[in-house]
């Protein structure tokens, strides 16, 4: 199509031109000629009409080009170009014209994901706020509106009306997030606070986003208060029932003068078993502490292979086969090396544990990036594996499936994984038996 413009358009321009030059030389022929001055006009207006034919045809090109960019350049897609002139310009016309209707199209599918984005954007659950480098603040959504309604923000100094503790953690740089509390209308409630920053028509902006979850984690909070229960009530109640049995017993003992041997064996019983109680309780005191983080940045292969050889020393002579996975092998992440050493160790004893019936016994600690700065732990043995109906209970506390475990470790590392921001959960492993993957 291209070609057949050209051809048309050098065509057009050749007989035009080759018509001006013959009326030039016959208004030339004229001039020098005596006596003809009728001829001399007639060739003149020749002359003038053949050169603004060539002007038009010229003139024309840039006519439709020029219109074409002035309608880019004011996004005014409704213009057409087609020319049933002939002269080569109905080829442009309907290039420039197909042009016009592509970014027309484009413009409609752009508007059409701007409008669903900003509908997104609107609808979010989270209050979402703008603050630019003057600190003036925008509402973006429904919910920022509905938040603030009482009392709208335009600064970034308004946020102090709302509490210390959340004025605090709004001044905080982007990438935090943070659970913290904030008063609207006078009633104070726990919200999930994060910020990032974006850039917009080359400026910088902050997005804050507070998603207030008061409700959510009363819930949850009263769920894991009643899984605390029941299990605390099933573990003490395990206990107190011998208990008051030898109790009964050995008072029946004394009040008969029976056997105070006897009496003496079921008292000592009853001092060990509430010694034991004691201590039970005294550990879900000390485990109800939230662990502290410090975080800093550490190589990985040596760590996890120091954790790997101390988890190995509990095979008890058993021929174990213990694998490392580190990906990369110069991996470094940000965490709390002692903590998490502490809650890997709870992991992996547990896997050295759960191979004693394997003939070939097998752990396996895998490391390696998740997606991001995230860092990927899996934990996989061959052993029997944790049924599908027990593996959200094998995190609450005192829950074991072990003879003899206290039902802690777990705990500890879910605990230690949410207090680094991340998440832990239990699987099947490739190996057949449990897998305990931890994100953070």
């Amino acid at each position: 199509m291209a070609y057949s413009f050209r051809r048309r358009f050098e065509f057009g321009l050749a007989w035009r031109t080759l018509f001006l030059v013959g009326a030039i030389s016959l208004l030339a022929l004229a001039l020098w000629t005596p006596d003809i001055r009728a001829g001399r006009i007639v060739a003149a207006l020749i002359a003038a009409a053949s050169l603004a034919t060539l002007w038009s045809f010229i003139r024309r090109t840039n006519f439709q080009i020029a219109r074409f960019i002035e309608s880019i350049r004011f996004q005014d897609y409704s213009q057409r170009f087609s020319d049933p002139s002939g002269a080569g310009f109905d080829v442009l016309g309907d290039t420039l014209d197909r042009v016009i209707k592509e970014l027309q199209s484009r413009q409609h599918s752009a508007a059409a994901e701007a409008r669903a984005l900003a509908a997104i954007v609107d609808d979010a659950p989270s209050a979402l706020l703008s603050v630019d480098a003057d600190g003036r603040v925008e509402m973006l959504n429904k919910a920022a509106r509905q938040l603030f309604a009482r009392d709208p923000v335009h600064q970034l100094s308004d946020l102090d009306r709302f509490g210390p503790e959340f004025a605090a953690v709004s001044k905080l740089p982007p990438g935090s997030r943070k659970i913290t509390r904030l008063t609207v209308d006078g009633v104070t409630q726990r919200a999930l606070f994060a910020s990032s920053q974006v850039a917009r028509l080359d400026a910088e902006f902050t997005i804050l986003s507070i998603f207030p979850m008061q409700s959510e984690l009363g819930a949850l909070e009263v769920a894991a208060q009643a899984d605390l229960v029941r299990v605390l009530t099933h573990e003490i109640m395990n206990s107190l029932t011998p208990v008051t049995s030898l109790a009964r017993t050995s008072a029946e003992l004394v009040a008969a003068g029976g056997d105070l041997e006897a009496a003496r064996l079921a008292t000592e019983t009853v001092a060990r078993r509430s010694e034991g109680i004691l201590r039970f309780v005294e550990s879900y005191r000390e485990f109800a502490q939230s662990p502290q983080v410090r975080r800093r940045k550490f190589a990985v292969q040596p760590w996890a292979d120091e954790i790997l050889r101390l988890a190995a020393a509990n095979a008890e002579g058993r021929a174990l086969q213990t694998k490392l996975e580190v990906t990369p092998d110069t991996l470094k992440i940000d965490a709390d090396p002692e903590l998490l050493a502490q809650a890997l160790l709870n992991l992996l004893r547990n896997a050295v544990r759960a191979t004693a019936s394997a003939e070939e016994p097998l752990v396996r600690l895998s490391i390696g990036r998740q997606r991001g700065a995230q860092c990927r732990i899996e934990v996989a043995d061959n052993g029997p594996g944790i049924a599908a109906d027990r593996r959200d209970d094998i995190f609450l506390p005192f829950y074991t499936t072990h003879k003899g475990g206290s039902g802690v470790g777990l705990s500890f590392a879910r605990q230690v994984v949410l207090a680094h921001g991340g998440s832990i959960s239990a699987g099947e492993a490739p190996e057949g038996g449990a897998s305990l993957q931890l994100v953070i």
